[in-house]
């Protein structure tokens, strides 16, 4: 997760003192991947730069939730939420995750106000042990039970869904917030990013999330939104 100082864009470090506005190239993982219906379904060529490849970040985020939600509700899910930006590393790590992407991952370094990358790394997830079912099961989870919505932090009306699902008031320092809907698509749990993150362990590092524990916190959050309880929202404490 990635903490928002003062400014309201600024990002912490990752490399460094530099913000982030990240591009991932994962290895292909040895399972099929299942598809995720994520919304919102594209980005736009003409928005802005050009480069968003998560966040629509100049379209209404009031619509692209409603028909997140009217999706979910369809198809007997529950809407996950990421509500981040382009620049945000986590936004995409997270991304990749849920995607069943492992092993390798460039990252192109830039900053909420000089978008264009000025810096590449790739980093190397590095397992104690094989990690493909992990993987496979965390993929297959989202893929069966969500419907993912990212909704955009920087450029677009992104508070106004905070605000409407009444999630504004458990929104943190930091992005990604990521969390869960009931069926009124309204805030029933989110992410707590301590318990499911790894940390840096070496000078030659990978941070991402431990799948395991990042599935069982997923599930407990679906759960939640189930039963739509107001109360104990924090999964994962």
């Amino acid at each position: 997760m990635i903490s928002l100082k003062k400014t309201a864009f600024a990002c912490a470090a990752l490399v460094g003192a530099i913000g982030i506005a990240a591009v991932l190239v994962p290895a292909k993982a040895s399972f099929a991947r299942k598809p995720i219906e994520i919304f919102p379904r594209e980005t736009s060529e003409t928005c802005r730069d050009g480069r968003a490849t998560l966040y629509d970040q100049c379209s209404d985020q009031v619509q692209i939730y409603r028909m997140a939600v009217a999706k979910a509700a369809a198809e007997h899910k529950t809407v996950l939420v990421s509500f981040g930006a382009e620049w945000c590393i986590w936004c995409h790590v997270f991304d990749a995750y849920i995607h069943g992407e492992t092993d390798k991952f460039t990252y192109r370094f830039g900053s909420p106000s000089q978008p264009v990358p000025s810096h590449t790394a790739t980093l190397y997830e590095r397992p104690p042990s094989d990690i493909s079912k992990s993987a496979e099961r965390l993929n297959a989870y989202v893929a069966d039970n969500f419907v993912v919505l990212h909704i955009d932090q920087q450029y677009a009306n992104g508070m106004d869904v905070l605000n409407l699902t009444d999630a504004a008031e458990h929104l943190g320092s930091g992005i990604p917030f990521i969390f869960t809907l009931d069926r009124d698509g309204k805030f029933a749990a989110e992410l707590v990013h301590d318990t499911v993150e790894v940390r840096r362990d070496s000078a030659n590092w990978y941070r991402g999330y431990e799948r395991d524990r990042l599935l069982t916190s997923l599930t407990a959050m679906r759960n939640k939104a189930q039963v739509a309880s107001p109360l104990d929202t924090r999964v994962g404490q």
